[in-house]
């Protein structure tokens, strides 16, 4: 802190203040655990027992699932993905693993709102070089990984891949995205296309300022239970309209389950 100051990602910090307090929260429970895997925060990992699950169309898998110990935060923004790999000739493998917030890849021309960028995180992508020793002949194949969510959280967060880095260096992607007050989850985004629990209320965001991932200023929009929007502005607190939060260049979105 003596330093010179520096630009810190909102995300990243925010990713491990949740951390810190699911492990303080176990602690007080008499258990250790984190929401990463580097400590106890899994029971079970992909070597442990698999079983074969039979899921939309009578299709079946053999699925694994990591699973982590429960505290009250994990209780309110965790869910759980289900990864799906087919592979010609061979038995589909999947596997449950825990989440926290969902990060979404806007690069793609196709991206323009909230909605396309899940559409794009539950759409099929090719694995190439997948290694399978199930059934038939051991090798590597060409595979397909799908993936979709298994448990809906309370609170949903969703990270807008804006930062990234390449052959020009650290870049910050300015694309603007829109997303709604009122979300509806696609049943295609969904392992089981239920109508309960996908609606979700904006209640936060967070908005990185500047053109460069090395600079530039965060603030953070919230929703009062009496429907009065506020931004947090350093030390600054004024009220504003919803149109104010729903610009197109959020950074980290926040909605509650209806």
């Amino acid at each position: 802190m003596s330093g010179r100051p520096r630009q810190e990602d909102a995300q990243e910090f925010l990713s491990f203040v949740m951390d810190q307090m699911h492990g303080e929260l176990l602690k007080l429970e008499g258990q250790s655990s984190n929401l990463n895997g580097s400590k106890a925060s899994l029971v079970s990992s992909v070597e442990d027992d698999e079983w074969e699950t039979v899921g939309p169309k009578n299709k079946s898998a053999v699925t694994r699932t990591q699973s982590f110990v429960p505290s009250e935060l994990s209780g309110i923004f965790g869910g759980q993905l289900r990864s799906l790999v087919r592979a010609k000739g061979n038995r589909a493998s999947a596997t449950i693993q825990p989440y926290l917030l969902l990060q979404l890849d806007i690069y793609p021309d196709a991206v323009r709102t909230i909605e396309d960028a899940l559409h794009l995180f539950s759409a099929p992508e090719a694995v190439e070089g997948y290694r399978t020793t199930l059934t038939g002949k051991p090798g590597v194949v060409t595979a397909r990984k799908s993936v979709h969510i298994q448990t809906l959280p309370k609170i949903l967060i969703l990270h807008l891949v804006r930062f990234g880095y390449g052959s020009q260096g650290s870049t910050k992607l300015l694309k603007p995205v829109h997303f709604p007050l009122e979300l509806v989850l696609g049943r295609d985004l969904l392992v089981s296309p239920t109508t309960e629990g996908r609606r979700y209320e904006l209640v936060a965001t967070i908005t990185h300022h500047g053109r460069e991932p090395s600079k530039g200023h965060y603030t953070a929009d919230a929703l009062y239970p009496n429907g009065q929007w506020l931004r947090f502005d350093d030390a600054s607190v004024i009220a504003i309209g919803a149109n104010k939060v729903l610009h197109d260049q959020a950074y980290v979105l926040f909605y509650k389950q209806l």
